[in-house]
């Protein structure tokens, strides 16, 4: 009896650490052109959050600019951090263009030249 309990407890508890609500946002290598540096990032708002690519000087670590990607509008009968939704990976494609993908399989290109941002999938 000892030992069902025992084996009961380890198996209920072991289950704990299963439940996870959400991984963790993958980790995008920032891309440096230009002499700036384009970062991915996710920024939480209070009704939205949404995908932006960060624009900073490499020689002064200065921001430039912030460029949203894609937003996301909350749910509120759900739980917000299963609603984010994460840029996945960056790609330089040629001299004035950044192809971005996210965790739901959109894509997205962002123009180096005026900053505009056109939807690909």
């Amino acid at each position: 009896m000892k030992k069902k309990i025992i084996l009961l407890s380890v198996f209920i508890f072991s289950f704990s650490f299963l439940y996870a609500k959400r991984t963790p946002a993958p980790e995008v290598p920032s891309i440096i052109h230009n002499g700036y540096e384009y970062i991915a990032d996710y920024s939480e708002g209070i009704f939205c959050g949404q995908g932006q690519v960060i624009i900073k000087s490499v020689s002064d670590s200065k921001i430039k600019k912030t460029i949203s990607i894609y937003s996301v509008w909350y749910n509120p009968f759900w739980e917000r951090d299963v609603q984010w939704i994460f840029i996945k990976k960056t790609e330089l494609l040629d001299n004035d263009t950044i192809r971005i993908y996210n965790e739901n399989g959109e894509i997205f290109d962002l123009k180096l030249i005026k900053y505009k941002v056109k939807k690909i999938k």
